[in-house]
């Protein structure tokens, strides 16, 4: 018999993620597409614009106070001028000189406004005039003043509630996403039952069933449960035509991924003639794990281990569930940015096989993106695109075999 195929974290987070079925591209309305991945990237209003439905040349009082015409100075009086309400979103009227237009928060300016003084920079009056405190710099206070470069939405980019409401404001009401996988997640084991019974002889209590579906469905995915199987090919496969018939996309495997006589997942997917990519991790604390394709179906076997299922959950059933549903690199690819750590947990046993990456735990300690050269330190934040890892966040460290040994991957937990 052949040994089991086996790679490195890096190739495994490759074939996960790489030649992977997208969902078809639906367009729906805007507000139905929460938590779905564009599939096309969207143009919305200027960054600095007042509104985002604003065209271009549109400017916007930041703050309340007063609109001043060009050539204002500190200490100068000006006249309180009453301007009709309707102003024209593109009007290039001035301001007369020596006066000034009261304005709130986000109301139109005329388009050759020089900058709004804020209320709090200036004295009323008596008979209808201000004194200018503290004048402020030219553009301050106007929104919209970079001319209409617009914000761009990218392919990929998760649709959260905060970019629904900036769209909606901008007129947007159509989009084009991706739809979601649907998730199957099957539990091996004939020693396995629910955490509320009790246990007989020879049972376990099922730990990762427990938090699995939760997981997967913090992502926004459906999860077709498909309950605990005996052990072996014979009960595998049957459940392998079962999510043919519930059109299941992605299957998520617990247990029969180790070095048992009946822990035989990869054997299961190859006689319904399907392609087994890899059967073992070259990663000690994690080295079981099963990837494979059946059909147009992704099937990943986790370990049953609690500790090596967390790990694997982590670092490469999220990554393949992102992918799927179309999110970008930028959400799942912890081999993209370099960090420095700190390890928690003691050095690897003196029997850890000399030509295996280490699963440890460590937190990050520093958030610098200089190039570093020992060691090296990769994280992952899937949360968003733009907010950066915390120092202090604990996660995943992958440490490469010996005699490389040096760099460090650090893969940052939910």
């Amino acid at each position: 018999m052949p040994a089991p195929i086996a790679v490195n974290p890096l190739e495994a987070l490759a074939a996960v993620t790489g030649k992977i079925k997208q969902g078809t591209v639906e367009r729906i309305d805007l507000e139905s597409a929460a938590g779905r991945y564009l599939a096309e990237p969207l143009h919305g209003a200027a960054r600095s614009a007042g509104q985002p439905a604003d065209p271009p040349g549109t400017f916007r009082a930041s703050c309340d106070g007063y609109a001043l015409p060009d050539g204002c100075g500190a200490g100068d009086r000006l006249s309180l001028r009453e301007e009709p309400p309707g102003l024209a979103a593109h009007d290039d009227r001035q301001i007369p000189s020596g006066s000034a237009i009261r304005v709130e928060t986000g109301a139109l300016l005329p388009g050759k406004t020089w900058g709004v003084l804020p209320a709090e920079d200036c004295t009323l009056l008596g008979s209808g005039k201000l004194h200018i405190e503290r004048l402020p710099q030219a553009g301050e206070g106007i929104l919209g003043l970079d001319n209409g470069k617009p914000m761009i939405f990218e392919a990929g980019s998760l649709l959260s509630t905060r970019h629904q409401a900036y769209l909606l404001a901008a007129g947007v009401e159509k989009v084009c996403v991706h739809s979601p996988p649907r998730v199957g997640m099957l539990l091996l084991g004939d020693e396995l039952t629910d955490l509320k019974t009790d246990l007989e002889v020879g049972q376990v209590h099922d730990l990762n069933g427990y938090w699995l579906r939760d997981a997967i469905e913090a992502l926004g995915l459906e999860v077709i449960p498909l309950g605990i199987s005996e052990d072996g090919p014979a009960g595998l496969q049957k459940h392998l035509v079962r999510c043919h018939t519930r059109q299941v996309d992605v299957l998520i495997l617990s247990g029969g991924t180790g070095a048992g006589i009946t822990d035989r997942t990869a054997e299961a997917i190859q006689e319904l003639n399907g392609n087994v990519l890899f059967e073992k991790l070259s990663l000690h604390g994690c080295d079981s794990l099963v990837f494979g394709k059946l059909n147009n179906m992704d099937v990943l076997g986790l370990s049953g281990r609690p500790l090596s299922c967390s790990a694997a959950f982590d670092l490469f059933c999220l990554p393949l569930l992102l992918a799927r549903s179309g999110a970008s690199k930028s959400y799942w690819n912890w081999a993209a940015v370099t960090y420095l750590d700190e390890i928690l947990t003691p050095p690897p046993p003196l029997d850890n096989r000399p030509e295996d990456w280490c699963l440890q735990v460590g937190k990050l300690s520093q958030s610098s993106t200089e190039n570093l050269t020992q060691p090296i330190v990769k994280t992952w934040n899937p949360e968003t695109l733009f907010s950066p890892v915390a120092a202090g966040s604990e996660g995943w460290v992958l440490r490469p075999p010996q005699p490389e040994g040096e760099p460090v991957f650090f893969a940052r937990q939910q």
